[in-house]
Parts: structure tokens; sequence; C-alpha cells
């Protein structure tokens, strides 16, 4: 799902959450929320190398040469939702750019899961949709933190594991996505 605001995406994760117990799927202290930055750096396989006392914005791009799919600048064939060349379809801005000779087949986003997973099994880390995650980027400002990059994402740096952006929590975008995580409670086997 695209085009949702960070108030949306929260707003899903509790309907859920109470549909969920209502159904017995999950336990009375079990709950579905937002990802925290810290929680997406681990499921990127990059969180013990980052301290989760800084602030994301501090965090940015800090962790040099490691991307979702691996160590190689530019990313090889296939391995997520990019700013490839056909991305370039002349309804984008002037300034929007590409990756030289990268093409995933897709001019913008992607079914979920149409790319490998990384080593942890999850898809989509990398690419497709910048997804919302539950903290402030920088403490004291109103933007939120998105992870992960989108369809339209052409830079090395953005596309780090490390990488990250905030938006204010209202914005809606064709290339704003989210996931949720499920928080067992400690009594929820």
């Amino acid at each position: 799902m695209v085009g949702v605001n960070w108030e949306d995406a929260r707003s899903f994760c509790a309907w859920l959450t109470d549909k969920e117990r209502r159904e017995a799927r999950i336990g009375p202290g079990d709950q579905y929320r937002l990802p925290t930055d810290h929680e997406w750096s681990m499921a990127m396989g990059i969180g013990a190398r980052e301290d989760p006392r800084v602030s994301p914005k501090e965090k940015v791009g800090k962790i040099l040469g490691v991307y979702p799919w691996g160590t190689q600048w530019p990313p090889p064939k296939g391995v997520g939702n990019y700013a490839g060349q056909e991305s370039r379809i002349g309804q984008e801005p002037s300034s929007w750019g590409s990756i030289d000779e990268y093409r995933d087949g897709f001019s913008r986003t992607a079914p979920v899961g149409s790319f490998p997973p990384n080593v942890l099994g999850l898809h989509d880390m990398g690419g497709n949709v910048w997804e919302w995650c539950e903290d402030l980027y920088d403490p004291g400002q109103k933007g939120r933190v998105l992870r992960g990059a989108a369809w339209n994402s052409d830079t090395e740096t953005i596309l780090r594991s490390s990488g990250r952006d905030d938006d204010l929590p209202g914005r809606r975008y064709s290339n704003l996505g989210f996931r949720c995580v499920l928080a067992r409670s400690s009594s929820n086997p």
C-alpha cells in the first residue's frame, strides 16, 4: 500500500491489533505497531553496529559500503526495486535521477516479495517504498523516520542499509508505505 501517512499506518496497526485480539489470534497484551528505527536496523542486520541512544538523524549513512543486497555498488540486477532506467517514463520531475544501467523491471512499485529476501528472510527491506518508523528523526522536531529507500531512490548514500529519511507525519506520497511488527507481551509465548 502506498500513499499512506504515518498517522494512517498507526491507525492500521491499532485496527489490526483490535481485530486479532477479538479473534483470539494474539494475546491481550500483544500489539501491532510500526517498527522503531533500531528494530529496523536489526532487521537489516546492522543494529549491533549502531548506537540505539543516538538519534536517527545522526546515524544516516554512517555504515559505509553495506547495502540491503551486500557490499557491491551499483546494485546488481534483481536485488530490489530502485530507480532503474525503466523508472524514467517521462512523468517525473527533471530533478529525479536513475541508477546508470540498473533495471529491475518495474517503473514504479513492485508486488511485495518480487525480490529475494535478506539474510533474515525479510522481503523488501530496501527499495519499493520508504517505510514509516515509530521514531522522531530528530528529537525536538516533527519529522518521522523513513527507512528502506524507494522505487525512485538512486543515490549510493540513501541506498545504504544505514540510510534514512524523514517527513512530516501527515504527508502522503506514492513512494511511502509501512510494515508493522507484532510486539508480544512477556506473558505470551
